[in-house]
């Protein structure tokens, strides 16, 4: 294996930090009783999943991207579809 590009390395802690973001606001949405619990659980053990293939594949930049970043898009969509 070849040593990681500095691209590559700047996209992996995007995505990380995409996911760190995400992980905050699962649990500030779950402390403030904006969404159901089962939502949290269930947000939970998605961004617990993804974030163990993101650390597998970090090296394949565009899809770790894209799954971060989808992840907190279904994340916002769904909590707002919750929280009316």
């Amino acid at each position: 294996m070849s040593e990681p590009t500095p691209r590559q390395v700047l996209y992996a802690l995007v995505a990380a930090g995409f996911l760190a973001v995400v992980a905050i606001l699962i649990v500030g949405a779950a402390i403030a009783g904006l969404v159901p619990p089962w939502w949290s659980i269930v947000m939970g053990a998605g961004l617990a999943l993804i974030g163990i293939w993101s650390g597998l594949n970090w090296r394949e930049t565009a899809p770790v991207l894209l799954v971060s970043i989808g992840y907190f898009v279904v994340w916002m969509i769904g909590t707002l579809i919750l929280a009316i």
